[in-house]
């Protein structure tokens, strides 16, 4: 029978590319790690990985696997948190503006009820990618996804808003935004897919900087570097303050945010607790 220990085995030498080095993450002998992964490769009749030099890389065999031994794992976890010392405990992940200005809120809100044993923010793709996997319960994100193992939950919506530095040329338009030296998040990210959305006349050719966070953004408009369109929640406070003008006023640019959870994978009594928290707040 196969073990979840040989499957954890797998997982570490797939995401490490060598018996020793995976050895090392899950505090293994290199030989013991070696002769897990061959006991499971006799086991299921096939051999999980191709050698390409020093490495070890999954092949067609190892591929389908993979995301099978993730959700068996994560399900045995889930069993931990429900009987053992970790109940309650929560892996969330957010996209990064998110997990930036609106989950710290969200969990303060839960206090000790809802503690967490990882917060990961990253871009929706990386997110997205990190609870397809079972390394997450639950995300908040910005963008839609399509990944056939995910569910998508609408959770609220977020209001974007196009802006410039109140000192910039920008603020009494003479040109068409296409013209105008526009600063973007990385391809991936939620806000990136928004603008691309609902600017279309916008292409690579008028994007001065890409920078990886909101925040960045935000402080290279304020200091007059280009336009861009950004979360309220990122740029309220400078609006009110007169320190961004808002372009475009006219325009209401509306999306949705969502909760990301895995399609197998049944809820944990953490991320039922967080959907009553997020329930109540919707009250």
């Amino acid at each position: 029978m196969v073990s979840l220990r040989q499957l954890e085995i797998f997982l570490a030498i797939a995401a490490q590319g060598s018996t020793t080095r995976a050895a090392a993450k899950i505090a293994l002998s290199q030989s013991a790690t070696s002769n897990a992964l061959a006991e499971l490769e006799q086991r299921l009749g096939v051999q999980l990985f191709d050698r390409v030099g020093k490495r070890l890389v999954l092949n067609d065999a190892g591929r389908q696997l993979q995301p099978r031994a993730q959700l068996l794992l994560a399900q045995a976890l889930a069993l931990d948190d429900l009987f053992g010392s970790t109940e309650g405990r929560l892996a969330i992940g957010a996209s990064t503006t998110i997990g930036n200005y609106m989950l710290p809120s969200l969990l303060g809100q839960a206090g000790d009820v809802q503690p967490c044993r990882r917060v990961e923010i990253a871009n929706t793709e990386v997110i997205a990618g990190l609870v397809a996997r079972c390394e997450l319960d639950v995300a908040l994100v910005e963008g839609w996804t399509q990944h056939p193992d995910l569910k998508l939950t609408h959770w609220r919506d977020d209001e974007m808003v196009v802006v410039a530095s109140a000192g910039s040329e920008w603020i009494e338009p003479t040109e068409e935004l296409a013209a105008m030296p526009w600063i973007m998040r990385e391809k991936g990210s939620g806000t990136r897919s928004v603008v691309e959305r609902e600017f279309p006349e916008l292409t690579a050719g008028v994007v001065r900087l890409e920078l990886g966070s909101s925040e960045a953004i935000h402080h290279a408009v304020l200091a007059g570097l280009g336009v861009s369109c950004l979360s309220w929640q990122v740029v309220g406070r400078s609006i009110q303050s007169g320190e961004l003008v808002r372009l475009v006023p006219e325009r209401s640019i509306r999306r949705p945010l969502y909760i990301l959870r895995h399609r197998q994978r049944p809820d944990t009594a953490a991320v039922t607790a967080l959907m009553r928290l997020i329930e109540a707040e919707q009250a």
